[in-house]
């Protein structure tokens, strides 16, 4: 919703688009968006300039981006979960964890 965003480098409807083609023309997908489809205000970026990680007005920058074949059951790894750790704090951005299960044979 922030009108300035489509000016800033990371972010301008040109480089967000590129981005959503690269991930419609490949058969890699966006691990959290498939996990958690209907979240809103996870972000992995606040720009500290403006103060924004308290009031939690950021962006989602930080991605994986997987193979669809990790999150069949079939496979010997599958992926869990994936998620966001906010109140992780000294940087910017947060670390996103991706949570695979190895399974033993």
């Amino acid at each position: 919703g922030a009108k300035h965003l489509a000016k800033n480098a990371g972010t301008t409807v040109e480089e967000r688009t590129s981005f959503q083609q690269q991930l419609d023309c490949s058969e890699y997908i966006d691990a959290f968006a498939k996990l958690h489809p209907d979240a809103l205000g996870h972000y992995t970026y606040w720009s500290q300039r403006a103060g924004n990680r308290q009031p939690n007005k950021g962006l989602r920058l930080d991605y994986y981006i997987c193979s669809p074949q990790l999150f069949e059951e079939d496979n010997d790894a599958v992926i869990r979960d994936c998620y966001m750790l906010p109140d992780q704090v000294g940087s910017d951005h947060c670390p996103v964890v991706l949570e695979i299960e190895i399974k033993k044979k």
